[in-house]
Order: C-alpha cells, then structure tokens, then sequence
C-alpha cells in the first residue's frame, strides 16, 4: 500500500491524515497516469474519473473492501 495525497502536496496541500488515502501501487500509478480526481465526503474518498473514461465524472467508491 502507498499513501497519496489528495491535494497534491506539491500545489499545496496539506501533509495530513486528512489529506492522504491509501492505494496499491498500480491504482496509485492510475491516478496519476490517467488523471483521477480524489474527493472526500464524510472522511470517505470518493474517486472521479477522467473525462475521457467518463464524461459525466460519475463520482465512485470502492465497494469491494468494506468496514
């Protein structure tokens, strides 16, 4: 697992738990490489896609691991 920020750090976002979601290496990659976009709502991260893979960015959780 890798820890990303949501706002960019480098554009300044803050270095906080608040800030940050955990990824595998190949989704963290993702989000770069294709541009995802990372929301939080209620302290759950919520992922929108590119316009090119979606082009209504339909906001999407991971509903594949659950508390």
């Amino acid at each position: 697992m890798r820890s990303r920020h949501i706002d960019y750090w480098s554009r300044g976002g803050p270095t906080s738990t608040d800030n940050g979601v955990l990824l595998c290496s190949h989704h963290h990659h993702l989000i770069h490489k294709e541009l995802w976009t990372i929301q939080t709502r209620n302290g759950t991260p919520w992922y929108i896609p590119p316009l090119h893979l979606d082009p209504h960015q339909k906001p999407r959780q991971n509903h594949y691991f659950r508390l």
